[in-house]
């Protein structure tokens, strides 16, 4: 009978209940800063080529080209072919607004070659856009 009473005379006290409360909150709030840091992924595994320039750009680029080891071919996440490259750029650069800030950005893997590369080079050439990245990770020794 006196564990009824002990009970009872300590839920008089509504503040004990609000720790856990508070605790979970505070738990959430870090898990969801963390999982929010989380970025897209490219369509295919791409290791890019190790470079000693650690600068970033400021502005992500208006269309993202990835080339793979296999030779697949993607831009903006979806498969094309080299021969359709030009069009694709040329009519999104003709729709942009604010065409001084256009740019594309290239992220190749680093096994592959120069002459495999090239061509893309040439497509973006020949759609005359002249802001173009080659996507680039930094070595690890020079963190």
């Amino acid at each position: 009978m006196k564990i009824g009473a002990k009970y009872a005379a300590r839920n008089t006290s509504s503040d004990d209940n609000m720790v856990p409360l508070i605790n979970v909150v505070f738990l959430m709030l870090v898990f969801f800063m963390v999982a929010g840091q989380i970025q897209k992924a490219d369509p295919i595994a791409v290791i890019p080529p190790q470079s000693v320039n650690g600068n970033r750009a400021e502005t992500d680029p208006n269309i993202e080209i990835v080339l793979g080891a296999d030779n697949s071919l993607y831009v903006d996440d979806v498969l094309f072919v080299m021969d359709d490259v030009q069009a694709y750029l040329e009519k999104q650069f003709a729709a942009t607004v604010d065409k001084d800030t256009f740019w594309v950005q290239i992220k190749a893997d680093g096994a592959i070659s120069l002459e495999k590369l090239r061509p893309v080079f040439n497509q973006v050439r020949l759609a005359g856009l002249t802001k173009v990245s080659l996507a680039t990770q930094l070595e690890r020794g020079n963190e």
